[in-house]
């Protein structure tokens, strides 16, 4: 048992996050989750692992040792200014240390082959019990919808979940991708890509229809690649069946609950009012500058209308908390309606206010997060921006050179050796990895959603592993330095 274990235990570890998340679902009801302390008990473990197994380096020490220093002046701060939550803004940092911690515990312990085709196995159960969760949901019309009834499908996932779960799917499909073109020439792989196609129209975000042509498109390129880099047969079938899915995808667009949601909102944001409005008093408003805009006292009174009603219903509390004027100058005096109802930019003016008023300490270690409540609504939606307003200039910069350190390894290797990176494995790891951080940007659930961080966090140490082999019979480096060569 105890070997199974050894064997299989990073495989096991991976393949139970889809099975959490349908663990919260059915247990949403909790204050907190089964699911959830199983996650922060996994958490824990994982440095306790490294330890047991005497994989710690002196990066690892380093690591926790930065991580932990941080924490302390972010909390020591929030005691300097006045708390108004500890536990809740310790238990939110949590969340947000997940990714690091588990990133820096997988570098240490994704050590060799063996290990890393764990990873791999566990990554293609995930999908493929991802996939099955979503076929039961939908047969037995027990998922939940992604934007209300009858607009996209995600499955058993609880409502505060379900952004995350658009990016767990595009992270697990780019996996089944990667089986599918490693397996291009067996008849069961050409399951795969219309079984993902279907899965991203019906869920209906953005990121799932986008991502899309990015995932198939990349693959297609990796086949092309494959095929003229390194010589071997072009797998026409695999790559006529990418090229279609494509293709249909585009086709079935305005059917799609992408569409549906799109539409609605452009209705919403079609804008024009400001300007109809002023237009009525023989002003034209597109003529005048932000500063001149502001100084018209006629102007500025529809500005003030308008801004309210697009605003209140979001943030009850925006213009009580900051003053019209600061609003107003936040967003430039601008016209654009679908800019002025989107609730990611109204949660960022919260954000970016609160940031103005902080001294120089907060700015450098962040402002605490109960400052913007305890209910969700003014939590910020985007992660970077998110993790620059919560911990500040350090923290924001700890966190990205975590991750830009690894993109500069991951390209030092493409440099040095192009030809002998392209594995559809690597491939699928370069993907992923762009689009877990190019999603960050666009979501709040890569870097600040532990059923999704750890996802990155995997991704991160593969990537770390693959870009530290050696010339010398592709060990990895600490292989190398351990067998004396």
């Amino acid at each position: 048992m105890n070997n199974f274990f050894k064997r299989n235990w990073l495989t096991l570890l991976i393949a139970a996050q889809p099975l959490l998340d349908t663990l919260a679902f059915f247990n949403q009801d909790a204050v907190a989750t089964v699911a959830g302390y199983l996650r922060l008990v996994i958490l824990l473990a994982l440095p306790l692992a490294v330890l047991v197994t005497r994989r710690a380096t002196k990066g690892f020490w380093a690591g926790l040792g930065v991580m932990g220093f941080f924490s302390l002046l972010h909390v020591l701060n929030g005691f300097r200014v006045g708390y108004i939550s500890p536990y809740f803004d310790l238990a939110y940092l949590v969340k947000v240390l997940q990714m690091p911690v588990m990133a820096v515990c997988f570098f240490c312990l994704v050590r060799d082959e063996q290990t890393k085709r764990q990873a791999f196995r566990g990554l293609w159960i995930a999908a493929g019990l991802l996939g099955a969760i979503l076929l039961t949901a939908y047969f037995t019309h027990t998922g939940n919808s992604t934007y209300g009834e009858g607009l996209g499908f995600s499955g058993w996932v609880i409502d505060d979940n379900r952004n995350a779960h658009s990016i767990i799917l595009v992270t697990l499909s780019v996996f089944a991708l990667c089986l599918a073109v490693k397996n291009a020439r067996r008849f069961w792989a050409i399951l795969i890509p219309p079984a993902v196609t279907a899965a991203f129209l019906t869920n209906g975000t953005k990121g799932c229809f986008y991502s899309l042509f990015a995932i198939m498109g990349g693959f297609l390129l990796f086949l092309l690649l494959e095929a003229i880099v390194q010589h071997k047969r072009l797998v026409r079938r695999m790559t006529l069946l990418l090229a279609a899915m494509m293709l249909l995808s585009a086709a079935l667009y305005p059917y799609t609950p992408r569409a549906k949601v799109s539409a609605a909102q452009s209705a919403a944001g079609s804008g024009g009012e400001i300007e109809a409005a002023l237009l009525q008093k023989n002003i034209d408003v597109k003529s005048m500058s932000p500063e001149e805009r502001f100084r018209d006292v006629q102007v500025r009174e529809v500005f003030e209308y308008y801004y309210l009603r697009y605003m209140v219903g979001t943030i009850p509390d925006l213009f009580e908390r900051f003053g019209m004027e600061r609003v107003l100058r936040w967003f430039d005096m601008s016209t654009d309606a679908a800019r002025l109802i989107d609730t990611r930019q109204i949660k960022l003016c919260y954000a970016g206010l609160l940031w103005q008023e902080c001294d120089a300490q907060t700015r450098l270690v962040g402002f605490e997060v109960s400052q913007l409540g305890f209910d969700g609504i003014r939590d910020l939606e985007n992660d970077w921006p998110a993790i620059f307003y919560y911990y500040g200039y350090a923290g924001f910069t700890l966190y990205a050179g975590l991750v830009l350190y690894v993109l500069f390894r991951l390209l030092r290797k493409l440099l040095l050796d192009f030809r002998g990176s392209l594995t559809p494995e690597n491939f699928a790891l370069a993907l992923s990895l762009g689009l877990l951080l190019g999603l960050a940007q666009f979501s709040g659930a890569v870097l600040r959603r532990p059923n999704v961080s750890v996802y990155l966090a995997l991704v991160l140490a593969l990537v770390w592993y693959e870009t530290g082999r050696t010339a010398k019979g592709g060990l990895h480096e600490a292989e190398y330095h351990r067998s004396g060569l």
